[in-house]
């Protein structure tokens, strides 16, 4: 009788063996699985797609006055040449937008919310912040502009 639960444990663990031991085929795709994990882990430093937030959209932040006139523009320009007081004082006093409450600061916007002479000056290249761009024309008035801050868009800025 012992020799009977011999053979069959024997048995059982014979036909149990297969399970466990490698094949041929779990060699080639555990292989193949551990040479893709490889190239993963390039293709993602590549991509940058475990590495953060993708950067934020071009934006601006930016003041303004808008008079109707070139002549009031020009006459603006130079108090502010002169001196005389700050862009915020000079646009809660002449400008006719409804931004001139805030010192003429139209807050943070993204290309194609103002109109396009506006937008073309704000996002040029050229423009450098904190300086006073124009008389900048368009169908408002006359405006003047300074950008505050620019984000997103690359090196450009």
């Amino acid at each position: 009788m012992m020799s009977r639960t011999l053979f069959l444990i024997a048995a059982v663990m014979c036909s149990c063996a297969h399970a466990f031991a490698p094949s041929a085929s779990n060699i080639l795709s555990s292989s193949t699985a551990l040479s893709m994990g490889l190239f993963d882990s390039f293709t993602k430093a590549f991509t940058n797609e475990e590495y953060g937030p993708p950067p934020d959209a071009v934006k601006a932040t930016a003041r303004h006055i808008l008079v109707p006139t070139l002549e009031d523009a020009n006459e603006i320009l130079g108090k502010v040449a002169g001196g005389e007081t700050t862009f915020a004082g000079l646009a809660s006093q002449y400008s006719t937008c409804p931004s001139k409450s805030r010192g003429g600061s139209l807050g943070s916007f993204s290309p194609g919310t103002m109109v396009k002479e506006f937008d073309e000056v704000v996002f040029a290249p050229d423009t450098k912040v904190g300086e006073i761009m124009g008389p900048v024309q368009t169908q408002f008035g006359y405006h003047l502009i300074v950008v505050d801050k620019r984000t997103g868009g690359g090196d450009w800025y």
